[in-house]
């Protein structure tokens, strides 16, 4: 039991899968621009704090921070805080920032026009996706355009729907293997 609880074996992460704004084109070229975010809680936010959203370029995210960390410092010196208090506050903060970062983050996606599909679970980033493409590749519209003019996807015995279909096939099948789970 101990063994599970330090080693991490058996523990399952969630991640948010997103897609951008106005997808276009088949299965295969919008399973490519799919992002996957990792839901809990970010050691590396925790630790750099700023530093973190500087690196990743979440600005917003940035000036938020720097806002609560100037009205925390400012407000602890005029109740008459000690230098200990400042610094117990900033931790906090941090550990706030650790939990709040993926939140933050797909906050700043949505700002952008990105949809959160769906949430999967694995062991891994790898594993989420294999999981997220074996049950998403066989259900997805094959043109997000010509189901908007159409209403339905083309009939199954056109040529360019069996062609998609072949090749959602093929990517299916190159995901499976390179995520398969070994044994």
């Amino acid at each position: 039991m101990l063994r599970l609880l330090f080693t991490g074996t058996g523990r399952v992460a969630a991640f948010t899968v997103h897609e951008p704004p106005d997808p276009a084109g088949t299965k295969l070229e919008r399973a490519e621009q799919l992002l996957f975010v990792r839901d809990g809680f970010s050691w590396r936010a925790a630790l750099f704090g700023p530093f973190y959203f500087l690196f990743r370029a979440e600005w917003l995210s940035l000036l938020i921070y720097i806002v609560a960390a100037v009205v925390l410092t400012v407000l602890l010196r005029l109740l008459g805080a000690g230098d200990q208090w400042t610094g117990w506050t900033m931790l906090l903060l941090n550990v706030i920032v650790g939990f709040e970062a993926t939140d933050l983050k797909r906050w700043a996606l949505a700002r952008r026009g990105w949809h959160e599909i769906a949430t999967v679970g694995g062991r891994d980033q790898e594993d989420a996706e294999r999981r997220f493409f074996e049950a998403w590749l066989p259900t997805a519209p094959s043109d997000p355009a010509a189901e908007a003019h159409h209403g339905t996807v083309n009939a199954p015995g056109d040529d360019m729907t069996s062609r998609i279909e072949a090749a959602t096939r093929r990517l299916s099948d190159r995901l499976r293997s390179r995520f398969a789970v070994k044994t």
